[in-house]
């Protein structure tokens, strides 16, 4: 990781784990990008809380220019939060294949399981669909993390390890719990749905997206015209960038994502204008 990467996961770390973390030396520039990285991620709550509980350590200097661009977006974040907790609790949600999503469903109909459980799956769920989608799910994985710290006690986490297996999502969900642990300073304890020692390859894929996502915050910052849209159908790169992520994660949730890919393609050839 570069710098400006190390300071955004310390932060995230600080603002929402209660992390305890040294913020290096970055310029004006850098800490833009941090910001860039921050809003187009939509942790802005998370990363400026951590702004603030790191803010009288001796290498966070923000303008106060800066420092209100971050008031102002973290305001903006929090009502847009608040707007969408009401239809929040559990949302409605699918998979491409048409077999593990009718198994899905019957799980998520299933009101004797407990609540919790089932938040968790579908919040796994969501970061494996954004990992194949778009890349590094920041945002998804604070959720993930945030669940994790405030429900772990109340999760029967037997019966989410056998729903994982019965959706093919338990080596998915591997690779997720070792970027908590990668990412936000998780122990291996935090992570009860976690199998053994993290795989090496993890970590390595862990970098690879990472790297990504350094790479998608520059196009999201000087790419403002129409033609440039990040994964848009004219976007050629983008689609070969879709098509690299589904070979490269199909070991990981083989099912899933090839029907995803082609469920994307078909989306995007549905927004082509004629």
């Amino acid at each position: 990781m570069n710098i400006i990467q190390r300071n955004f996961f310390r932060l995230i770390r600080c603002g929402e784990f209660n992390k305890q973390e040294q913020i290096e030396p970055m310029s004006v520039s850098k800490w833009n990008k941090v910001y860039q990285l921050a809003l187009m991620h939509q942790v802005i709550p998370s990363v400026y809380a951590g702004i603030r509980q790191c803010q009288e350590q001796f290498f966070l200097h923000l303008s106060e220019k800066q420092i209100q661009e971050w008031e102002k977006a973290n305001l903006e974040a929090r009502q847009k939060e608040q707007q969408e907790e009401e239809n929040d609790l559990l949302r409605a949600d699918h998979l491409t294949n048409p077999i593990l999503n009718k198994k899905l469903q019957a799980i998520l109909d299933d009101e004797q399981s407990d609540i919790a459980t089932r938040q968790l799956l579908l919040i796994i769920i969501h970061v494996a669909r954004h990992i194949l989608n778009e890349g590094m799910p920041v945002y998804q994985l604070v959720e993930l993390g945030k669940c994790l710290s405030a429900e772990r006690h109340h999760v029967d986490f037997q019966t989410l390890n056998q729903w994982l297996k019965t959706l093919g999502f338990t080596p998915m969900a591997q690779l997720e719990g070792a970027l908590l642990i990668q990412m936000f300073g998780f122990s291996k304890e935090e992570v009860p749905f976690l199998v053994g020692e993290p795989d090496k390859r993890m970590e390595r894929v862990a970098q690879e997206l990472t790297e990504f996502t350094n790479t998608r915050a520059e196009e999201f910052y000087f790419s403002q015209d129409s033609e440039s849209v990040f994964l848009h159908t004219s976007n050629s790169s983008a689609i070969l960038g879709h098509i690299r992520r589904s070979a490269h994660y199909f070991r990981y949730l083989p099912s899933e994502t090839l029907t995803n890919f082609f469920a994307s393609f078909a989306h995007s050839l549905s927004h082509i204008e004629e």
